[in-house]
């Protein structure tokens, strides 16, 4: 599981991604488009990631990035903030 939390401006688009230290995509954990301002927080059972890539396949144990960017959709302004996830087999 992955608790995090962020705040976006309004009518920002907010997208939660999982990439390797290659910089590849493994997968969007959530994308959505906010008319109002607020804070996201997700929590336990709301936020998680079966360790599996965008097309479904099991992704190696290892050190991924998750990466979480917010972009007005008015005025093209964003926000970026990475932070290393550690996916280890249990």
């Amino acid at each position: 599981r992955l608790d995090y939390s962020f705040s976006f401006p309004s009518n920002s688009k907010v997208v939660v991604r999982i990439f390797d230290f290659n910089g590849n995509v493994i997968t969007t954990l959530f994308e959505t488009y906010y008319k109002n301002s607020g804070t996201i927080q997700r929590i336990e059972d709301q936020s998680e990631w079966d360790g599996r890539d965008h097309l479904g396949q099991i992704v190696p144990p290892g050190t991924y990035l998750m990466h979480i960017e917010t972009t007005n959709l008015f005025s093209g302004e964003s926000a970026r903030d990475v932070a290393p996830i550690v996916l280890g087999v249990y």
